[in-house]
């Protein structure tokens, strides 16, 4: 075997692969300017090897959204489970937010950038995963109603977002940790009335 010759990986491992390369290639070129032929080379594979796992460049950004989307609840269930009062709910999940965005960047560039906006399934991923936050968040708010709940916690997803992406493009310029104590202060001080 050469030294050149691509080293024949189990299926699923070589799908996780493409993605991870995948999740850079998008986040530092956006979805309409990388092509399938940017990924394969990427990726060291053939655009055979690459349509062998994906369909389309469309359904390996859709799966792509979905499983970082995952990842980042998952992140936030791990960090919550065992947290006995709300407030301390809140925080440990806002610290797995800033902290999945901290260690995972490429996520931040691929969950909430302008590539989202112009293809419909797109939105629908980007919306299951705030609508999965928001659940989340809504869960936590006591005394008030299922609707209301869902509309108050919508709103602190949009806290939350507004202060990831300043961080964000600030250059992360405060710890996740800070960033989760700042973002807790501002959300806790409008639940705290609630509980």
């Amino acid at each position: 075997m050469s030294a050149t010759a691509t080293v024949r990986m189990p299926a699923a491992r070589r799908r996780e692969q493409l993605l991870d390369i995948a999740l850079g290639i998008f986040a530092r070129n956006g979805y309409h300017e990388t092509s399938m032929n940017a990924l394969a080379a990427e990726a060291g594979v053939t655009k055979p090897v690459l349509y062998q796992h994906f369909a389309s460049k469309r359904e390996l950004f859709a799966q792509l959204l979905a499983r970082t989307g995952d990842r980042l609840h998952s992140a936030i269930a791990e960090r919550s489970a065992g947290v006995d009062t709300p407030r301390q709910r809140v925080e440990v999940g806002f610290a797995a937010f800033f902290h999945f965005f901290d260690e995972h960047p490429d996520a931040f560039s691929v969950l909430y950038g302008s590539s989202l906006g112009s293809v419909p399934e797109f939105k629908r991923e980007a919306r299951r995963v705030q609508d999965t936050f928001t659940a989340i968040l809504a869960r936590l708010i006591n005394g008030v109603d299922g609707d209301d709940a869902l509309v108050m916690a919508a709103g602190i997803n949009g806290i939350a977002e507004g202060m990831v992406r300043y961080w964000m493009h600030e250059g992360r310029r405060h710890s996740a940790d800070e960033m989760a104590t700042l973002t807790t202060r501002l959300a806790w001080g409008g639940l705290e009335d609630l509980s």
